[in-house]
């Protein structure tokens, strides 16, 4: 497989992980197949799903701002409160699943509108984490 970027190498380890070696830069997925699959790469949860057409199919929850466990976990941490504005790429929350910390990162730059778990919840996929709003100093 290739990117703009250079080759990227794939290897199955088992158990839904994946090392993924982008140049010298390797790094560790983390796939859970259900009804789509879920693909944990890097801090941030792709879905990965078949439409008839072969079109992705983008994720409702995505449009809603909400940010959604990939896969089983238990949430260390959470790094932010409501009302915070973030980042894009701002580490937001940290789980741990299959014995690795997985950091929750901020797929754009808003304001944490509300967040719907809590340090040492279980949470299972699809589950909302919490929830992102634009910044509305931004839009000005």
């Amino acid at each position: 497989m290739s990117n703009p970027d250079g080759p990227i190498d794939v290897l199955p380890l088992g158990n839904g992980r994946y090392q993924v070696t982008r140049g010298a830069r390797r790094t560790i997925a983390f796939a859970v197949a259900g009804r789509d699959t879920w693909v944990f790469l890097d801090g941030r949860s792709y879905v990965v799903s078949d439409t008839p057409d072969g079109s992705p199919r983008r994720s409702r929850t995505d449009e809603q701002g909400a940010l959604t466990a990939p896969m089983p976990a238990t949430v260390l941490t959470i790094h932010v409160a409501t009302g915070q504005p973030v980042k894009r790429n701002d580490v937001l929350m940290v789980l741990e699943a299959m014995k690795m910390e997985l950091p929750v990162r901020s797929p754009r730059d808003g304001v944490v509108k509300a967040i719907r778990c809590e340090a040492g919840a279980l949470v299972q996929p699809g589950t909302t984490l919490l929830e992102l709003e634009d910044d509305p100093l931004a839009l000005r």
